[in-house]
């Protein structure tokens, strides 16, 4: 398959695995929320909204694959989203609270409340 073609396919097969049986938009989300923590989805936005100077960078193949692989998690963890809110799914189901990614996003958000707070503070 021509290279420039495979991130394409990835995308569209999210919205054709939505078709198939046993289909669950809550494990897509469980998924999605187990593999990625809220740093690690700020970095790769970050990195596919960077317009790097140095190309050697991001033409590594590393970079190259968590940037695909990442777009096509993230459309997939959209898709559910979608299907959940348009069905009858009962996405309070959804328990997270044990994954280690939850710990490590609880811990910035923790952090980030904190600043929050302080500049509150100084600007009272």
């Amino acid at each position: 398959m021509n290279q420039k073609y495979s991130n394409v396919l990835a995308l569209e097969l999210a919205l054709y695995e939505i078709h198939d049986k046993g289909y669950d938009p809550i494990q897509k989300i469980t998924d999605f929320w187990e593999k990625y923590d809220l740093i690690s989805i700020q970095n790769t936005i970050n990195l596919l909204l960077k317009n790097h100077t140095d190309t050697n960078y991001m033409n590594e193949i590393y970079v190259v694959s968590h940037k695909k692989v990442f777009s096509a998690d993230l459309f997939r963890l959209l898709v559910a989203y979608f299907m959940a809110h348009t069905n009858p799914v009962a996405i309070d189901n959804i328990d997270i609270s044990d994954a280690e990614t939850t710990q490590i996003s609880r811990q910035e958000l923790s952090i980030t409340k904190r600043i929050h707070e302080f500049f509150g503070r100084i600007t009272d």
